[in-house]
């Protein structure tokens, strides 16, 4: 089954089994967010992409550089663990991680959220299988990038829409507390790959947060780089 297809059955999940006030939460602050100029204002192919160092869930300091130095970079942003759609997608990264690397490259995801994410969550009024869903420990890099730096680099944040802090706070998601931050900004789902010259070979920008790249999309353009 592919991503889209698993993200697919699950927005219709939702739309089922939320009450009406929470289901129209989601879709007007979907609408919103669709409507930003976020493809417009991202980096794309061929951009030059500054280096940059943050920590691992480890605590450890990544570089971007170090990262190249053994090849391709696919780089990946998502919201949270808190986002079932986040979880969807890394859960098919991690399946085809072992693909990637026998293409060269190596997998790198930042988000924003902190090491109080999972504890946020749990106090939540999220539904349980979201929760069990969580994807806490992943076979490659997970980076915390704070206050969404580097992924501001890549014109790619954006304000929690209002419809979906009224959702947060009605479900009890103390998002402050999964982030370590007030500025209730989070990343689009943009996924990259960004060659060892530092200049973007590949972007798959969406500007919707229920779209994701496929794992197989990521192969195909993998192989095709030099």
């Amino acid at each position: 089954m592919t991503l889209r297809t698993q993200i697919q059955e699950t927005i219709k999940g939702f739309r089922t089994e939320l009450p009406l006030e929470l289901s129209q939460k989601v879709e007007e602050g979907a609408g919103e967010i669709s409507a930003l100029s976020i493809v417009e204002n991202a980096l794309g192919i061929g951009n030059q992409v500054e280096d940059f160092t943050l920590k691992n869930k480890s605590g450890e300091e990544k570089s971007l550089r170090d990262y190249l130095k053994k090849g391709p970079v696919i780089l990946t942003f998502y919201r949270g663990v808190w986002c079932p759609y986040c979880n969807l997608q890394l859960a098919a990264y991690n399946k085809s991680l072992s693909v990637f690397e026998s293409l060269g490259a190596q997998l790198v995801a930042l988000t924003p959220e902190g090491p109080d994410a999972a504890e946020a969550l749990n106090e939540s009024s999220f539904p349980e299988d979201v929760k069990k869903s969580a994807m806490l420990n992943t076979d490659f890099d997970v980076l915390h990038d704070e206050k969404n730096v580097v992924a501001s680099r890549f014109g790619l944040v954006f304000k929690l829409p209002k419809a979906h802090k009224d959702l947060f706070e009605m479900m009890n998601l103390d998002v402050e507390k999964a982030n370590s931050d007030d500025s209730l900004t989070f990343s689009d789902p943009a996924t990259y790959i960004v060659g060892t010259d530092f200049k973007i070979k590949w972007a798959f920008v969406p500007n919707n947060y229920r779209k994701r790249a496929e794992p197989a999309d990521i192969i195909e353009a993998l192989k095709k780089i030099d």
